[in-house]
């Protein structure tokens, strides 16, 4: 008994860093069994297929006991080993074979069709001993790295015909994957830290390339054209949730002590919903590694789930099917499939462009101005270069940028980044189109985004500036007065960016950003809050219901009433949000009312900032924060497309498509509403009445 009693207080294993002898002998059996398997596979031998169910259920066993003391790396791995099982026992064949089965008959299909599930396995095996070596800080050992090392290139071996078959195809993203195994021979001897780096991350990519290739990637997209609102709360919840995994290793800790993983999740959801609400100090709790995932986390979040899936889509050399075009374009809201693709690739390309120019425009600020090192001074611009865009607030600085309030370039990178990330993709295309000369006019939804935003902007500033001026602005000169103001009114709608103490903030500025986070950015941005459009909709049905109007107006457009109708319930469904979460912050916390109220619209909006309320938060005070984040970002989502008018509904009258549903009505504005469009709507009504009648 006191055997068994001391295999389960050691978790069986020991610690992942200190192996009991049975550890070590157990790692020896599997990895031998899991050899012996794979030729059985590859063979063909029956023996084989019994033996996988046998020892993934083995696996299962043997990590139930650190469910005590490591429930996430446990539960994790008990998870895959149980999913391995139900794949292994009951192999369904998928709509997404079946359509790869039908469309491609080429080499690298019938490799995958073979060998596609023993390589996706080993990677995922590798991968998950390479973030064991690299989160569990047991690389400077010797042994395990170089086990760790051989197992990861003897899987790229394996791998490899089907790589040079894709090369053979002249598949363009394989271009990548040389660059990287490249990289990894160059850097091998210099940097042996950022080779094995290398090589993990070239195995991601392949792996990536062999899953969009088969048909789990092809069953995906079918699930999200049936479901799109389903699949983003799963996949933002699921990459959140995996950060946060990643984030309670060692080595994302800069004490070389785990994150508890409430604090660890808080932290990733909050990248992952680009709000920038922070329990830990990014730059004093987290390494270099842990904010290297905290980046990663921003820009997953920023870019969304679907863009990231279509762009793969699109680049693996095909397209979607019209289910999934009409899906895209839900999405999106555009008035086409074709433009749906048009401003994925504009989104992808110009987000990497303008992150990148902000990045190295940093970086140089950072160098000459301050004197970092040049690494430093470009990791610290990218990092401040892709939280800026995305308006997630993250900083590498424990004041966030309060130290740079008499730096009016480095305000100016900032606020531009802020600006260009919460107009929205769909205005940036248009305006890129028109510098083009591919378009004559901006499109409705574009002059609208401009001009609120704008006012929001100029007005924010002058109302902060007000109040402030002998408050948290005092001692400053006049410009920076006037610059500092600004940026606050920029980054207070989405971003959270602070460069001004908010614990000298008045009573009047604290109801100002309130009002001004609870609008948030643009539709089609990386931005939260009820969208710019929302706002516009809102305020142009108020004087059409003050005279008695049929219907609202705005820029002399007529305004369909399912828009108001969308428009004031995501505004209902938001206030009602921010007034529950306000009363259970004030039941759990001693805390003042508006104290608690900018929290809740701050996470809620995914702003991200803070007069106080974060470092005093409990677990259940945290616990509610997480989910209004998440409700924040995929909340508006997820609700225009459950409101969203079906395809083919009929309707009143002829009704244009135009904004984005995405919060806020962008749909059907986009058309003027004139005389002669309404002698011909009712010549073609009339005309179709009679054409039925015969």
């Amino acid at each position: 008994m006191r055997i068994v009693a001391d295999l389960h207080r050691n978790n069986f294993l020991g610690p992942v860093d200190q192996l009991l002898s049975l550890g070590n002998l157990y790692a020896i059996a599997v990895g031998l069994t899991t050899l012996v398997v794979i030729a059985g596979l590859l063979g063909g031998r029956r023996w084989a297929f019994v033996l996988v169910p046998l020892l993934l259920s083995v696996n299962v066993g043997m990590f139930v006991p650190a469910l005590a003391s490591d429930v996430q790396i446990a539960g994790f791995l008990i998870v895959w080993n149980l999913a391995l099982i139900g794949d292994s026992l009951f192999a369904i064949s998928s709509p997404g074979a079946r359509a790869r089965r039908v469309g491609d008959r080429g080499a690298s299909f019938a490799w995958l069709q073979r060998y596609g599930a023993a390589a996706q396995h080993l990677l995922l095996v590798s991968l998950l001993a390479g973030l064991a070596l690299f989160g569990f800080e047991v690389e400077h050992e010797f042994i395990p790295d170089l086990i760790g090392v051989v197992f990861a290139l003897t899987t790229l071996a394996l791998v490899s015909p089907y790589v040079l078959e894709l090369l053979r195809q002249r598949r363009r993203y394989v271009v990548v994957l040389v660059a990287m195994l490249v990289l990894f021979v160059a850097t091998a001897v210099a940097s042996p830290g950022a080779a094995i780096g290398l090589l993990w991350a070239l195995q991601a990519a392949v792996l990536l390339v062999i899953v969009a290739r088969g048909p789990v990637f092809a069953d995906l997209l079918q699930s999200f054209y049936a479901r799109p609102a389903l699949l983003i709360l799963s996949t933002f919840g699921l990459i959140a949730f995996s950060g946060a995994l990643v984030l309670t290793f060692p080595a994302a800790s800069a004490t070389d002590r785990s994150i508890a993983f409430i604090d660890a999740l808080f932290t990733a959801m909050s990248a992952t919903c680009v709000t920038g609400l922070i329990v830990l100090d990014t730059p004093v709790a987290f390494s270099h590694f842990g904010q290297v995932v905290i980046l990663l986390l921003i820009q997953l979040g920023g870019l969304g789930i679907m863009v990231l899936s279509t762009f793969a889509a699109v680049l693996l050399g095909g397209r979607l099917a019209l289910r999934g075009e009409q899906a895209l374009e839900e999405v999106l809201d555009l008035a086409s499939p074709g433009s749906a693709y048009t401003l994925t690739r504009f989104i992808v390309a110009s987000t990497l462009l303008i992150e990148a120019v902000g990045a190295l425009a940093l970086a140089l600020l950072f160098h000459f101005g301050y004197g970092f090192e040049p690494g430093s001074a470009l990791w610290r611009g990218t990092f401040h270069a892709v939280s800026a865009f995305c308006n997630a607030g993250f900083a590498l600085w424990s004041d966030n940028l309060i130290q740079f309030q008499s730096d009016g370039p480095i305000q100016a990178v900032h606020g531009t980044l802020i600006t260009l990330g919460g107009l929205g993709f769909p205005v940036l295309l248009a305006l890129w189109l028109r510098s083009r000369g591919s378009e004559r006019r901006l499109p409705l939804q574009a002059r609208v985004v401009l001009w609120v935003s704008l006012s929001l902007v100029v007005g924010g500033a002058l109302l902060f500036a007000a109040a402030e001026w002998d408050a948290s602005l005092h001692g400053l000169s006049l410009a920076d007065k006037i610059i500092n103001s600004v940026f606050q009114s920029v980054t207070l709608r989405t971003a959270g960016f602070n460069n001004v103490d908010f614990s000298a903030l008045e009573r009047s500025t604290i109801l100002m950003m309130v009002v001004w986070m609870f609008i948030g950015a643009s539709p089609g941005s990386t931005g939260g809050g009820i969208k710019t459009t929302t706002l516009a909709v809102v305020l142009a049905a108020i004087p059409a219901l003050i005279r008695n109007q049929a219907r609202a107006q705005l820029f002399r457009r007529t305004i369909p009433h399912d828009i108001v109708y969308r428009a004031g319930t995501i505004m209902t469904l938001a206030t009602m949000v921010a007034v529950v979460v306000t009363f259970a912050l004030l039941v759990s916390h001693d805390m003042p009312f508006e104290r608690a109220l900018f929290e809740t619209v701050s996470a809620l909006a995914t702003v991200g900032l803070s007069i106080g309320a974060t470092a005093e938060l409990n677990a259940l005070g945290k616990w509610l924060i997480i989910v209004t984040m998440f409700i924040g970002r995929v909340g508006p989502i997820s609700l225009a497309l459950a409101l969203g008018t079906p395809r083919g509904a009929t309707s009143s009258s002829p009704r244009p498509r135009s904004w984005s549903a995405s919060a806020g009505p962008h749909r059907n504005l986009n058309s003027r509403t004139c005389p002669r469009e309404r002698r011909n709507s009712r010549s073609s009504a009339s005309g179709s009445s009679d054409g039925r009648s015969r």
